[in-house]
């Protein structure tokens, strides 16, 4: 046993808490694996038995245990749910481990970055580097107490995720508190004797938000929903919050803004109130003539001159002025998007422009050796439409139901891979959704909204199987997270195109094409409160940036919340809430959610290049392709955007795509 001789105290005693895991198996072989780089003689070690190596077990691990933790977020079954959060936490803490073998280190640091090129000579240094994050240059109890923290913040960062996925509040309405949303939607909302049951789920409440006419209801169900998971889950956060402070300080850095911002495109927290800087200005014009209109839109449609628009006014009003000034019904729009055309269009659009074929094998799913975890779940293949061959494979689950993870999202599930013998793994995504289901006999049917928001998805899903990378460490969607963003919301812009549209935007009963005074409108309110939407975010990302540049962790997260909101927002803060108990982002973007603006800047600039040589042109499509999805991680993301766009980046794109101007 001498690879376990060679193990610190710490390895040992994590090795000896896996027994019990719901992986066990699957963390002991590739600790095995591990064992036997480390123990290998000096004079026998290659880059490939050595360093690359590592690739190979990290990537053999994650296709083992990552669909046991996928679960957590599928499926139906409440103890399969338990199990893969547990096993979620116990994949987590293996990779933090691994950064924490002194003999890993001491093997993969003898080799020179000068000595080699390419993906070997950037996969050195990326491993090198994950090795001083860990703490590799502390001493043995630092590292034992950072350790622990890492296993700790996985465990509540699971409990976290699962109070928002599993919060079951609740509004009970009356009938006249419900005027003006659809009575088919209404129909299918459960009943409590005369009462409306309105869950606090957002394909449920966002018709209410958009369309009744009631203002106290669309009060109570913002308050509630900004309620969701509860004083619980403010606890959890400022857990959260404290550890992650004690971890950066350990580790040397200022606060955890500090050590998340190194490896993104930021490099540090400056450059990021620099953004917000530049920006924030901008953005509160267009906010304060939004706050005009819509405040001018309340007082002509309830009729009182001195009426006050509030926050849970927006998308009411929005809808309304969409209406009433463009000629836009979002209701009447969604008969156009039934869900399986666009599917359907997103389809048609990518493996026209991509060179793509994509082929439904859900009823070979078995043979296949892949699971199906519900009966809305559908599998697909991609092949490369020129040269024949199998680029990967994706999920898609649409729908919500009890249990299941509540936003919209791709998970990937196997990793690109070219391994040390020269045989390639293929990737596997899940898109994972939750748009309206059908009601009665009337089939799903999105909003324009849900349109973009699966076009965003698939395009994190095109980032993953386009990846033609050799290191699993830098596939698909592995890349800087302030840059993750840009290539999804990049895809977003073909849902406003005439042309795209008239491939799949039909009226589910008659076949009718979506109007052209109706896109024309919806194009023309395209900019509609987009002020008030982008405070927004900047009241998100400086929110959670407050939370994690706090020098010693100790964060009243709802007295933070309300001080950041009346900093960055129009409207007065609402007592009695605290919406960043079900900030889902919290956990995985920490001291990151900047990164949506930030990245939608280069989005919007890497989009002005289909704008001018057009939106459906191939030769385009190929470079970005080439340029930017096949990619991945292996390349700083700016000289990817730069190499793309052969020219610096700017935000000019950025700020008219919000009808801003400097």
């Amino acid at each position: 046993m001498i690879a376990i001789a060679t193990l610190s105290l710490l390895a040992l005693s994590a090795v000896a808490q896996d027994d019990d895991s719901p992986i066990a198996a699957q963390i002991a072989r590739a600790n095995a694996a591990l064992d036997e780089i480390a123990n290998r003689p000096v004079a026998e070690r290659t880059f490939e038995n050595t360093v690359r190596a590592i690739d190979d077990v990290q990537a053999r691990f994650f296709i083992d245990a990552r669909m046991p933790g996928f679960m957590a977020q599928v499926s139906t079954d409440a103890d399969e749910r338990a199990t893969g959060r547990e096993a979620a936490a116990d994949m987590s803490n293996w990779f933090d481990r691994l950064y924490q073998r002194e003999d890993l280190y001491d093997a993969v640091r003898a080799f020179d970055r000068a000595s080699f090129q390419g993906e070997d000579a950037a996969y050195l240094e990326r491993v090198l580097r994950d090795f001083r994050r860990a703490g590799m240059g502390l001493g043995e109890a630092e590292r034992e107490r950072l350790a622990k923290i890492d296993e700790e913040l996985t465990d509540i960062g699971i409990e976290f995720r699962q109070n928002i996925s599993e919060d079951e509040g609740y509004v009970l309405l009356s009938e006249e508190e419900c005027r003006g949303v659809p009575e088919d939607f209404l129909a299918s909302l459960p009943r409590s004797a005369d009462l409306v049951i309105v869950e606090l789920k957002g394909p449920t409440v966002r018709p209410f938000w958009n369309l009744c006419e009631v203002e106290q209801t669309r009060k109570k169900l913002s308050i509630a929903y900004g309620r969701r998971a509860g004083q619980k889950n403010v606890d959890v956060l400022e857990k959260m919050i404290k550890l992650r402070a004690e971890k950066a300080q350990l580790l040397g850095y200022a606060n955890i803004a500090e050590y998340a911002t190194e490896i993104r495109m930021s490099k540090n927290p400056d450059t990021v109130r620099a953004f917000y800087d530049e920006l924030r200005p901008k953005l509160r014009k267009k906010a304060l003539a939004d706050f005009e209109e819509f405040q001018a839109a309340k007082r002509e449609h309830t009729g009182d001159p001195e009426a006050e628009f509030k926050a849970w006014d927006y998308s009411f009003y929005k809808s309304w002025l969409m209406r009433e000034r463009y000629a836009v019904d979002r209701e009447k729009v969604r008969a156009y998007f039934p869900v399986e055309q666009v599917v359907e269009g997103v389809f048609s659009v990518t493996q026209e422009l991509f060179g793509l074929r994509f082929k439904d094998v859900t009823e070979a799913a078995a043979e296949k050796a892949r699971p199906i975890w519900h009966e809305d779940v559908r599998l697909y293949e991609v092949w490369d439409a020129e040269t024949g061959g199998l680029l990967g494979e994706f999920y898609t689950d649409l729908h919500p139901r009890p249990g299941k993870f509540t936003h919209a999202a791709q998970f990937p599930l196997v990793l690109r891979k070219r391994w040390s013998d020269g045989t390639l793994t293929r990737p596997l995504v899940a898109l994972v959704c939750n748009f309206t289901k059908p009601t009665g006999d009337k089939p799903a049917l999105l909003t324009h909204d849900e349109v973009e928001t699966f076009f965003h998805e698939f395009g994190h899903c095109l980032h993953s199987i386009l990846s033609e990378v050799d290191y699993a460490e830098f596939a698909g969607t592995s890349v800087a997270r302030d840059f993750v963003e840009a290539p999804s919301q990049m895809l977003e812009n073909w849902i406003w195109d005439a042309g795209v549209l008239a491939r799949f935007a039909k009226h589910y009963e008659t076949g009718e094409q979506l109007p052209a005074e109706v896109l024309d409108g919806m194009i023309a309110a395209k900019n509609l409160g987009s002020g008030l939407s982008m405070e927004g975010q900047v009241f998100l990302g400086m929110m959670d940036f407050a939370y994690h540049t706090d020098p010693d962790g100790e964060v009243d997260t709802t007295a933070v919340r309300q001080e950041v909101y009346a900093e960055t927002r129009l409207f007065q803060p609402t007592e009695g809430v605290f919406s960043q108990a079900a900030f889902g982002h919290l956990v995985g973007y920490e001291a990151g959610y900047y990164g949506y603006l930030w990245s939608l800047v280069y989005a919007s600039d890497m989009f002005s290049r289909f704008e001018k040589e057009g939106i459906m042109n191939k030769d385009t499509a190929r470079r970005y392709r080439e340029k930017i999805l096949a990619q991945g991680g292996a390349k700083d993301a700016l000289d990817l955007v730069r190499d793309f766009l052969g020219r610096e980046p700017n935000s000019d794109a950025f700020l008219r795509e919000l009808g801003l101007s400097e």
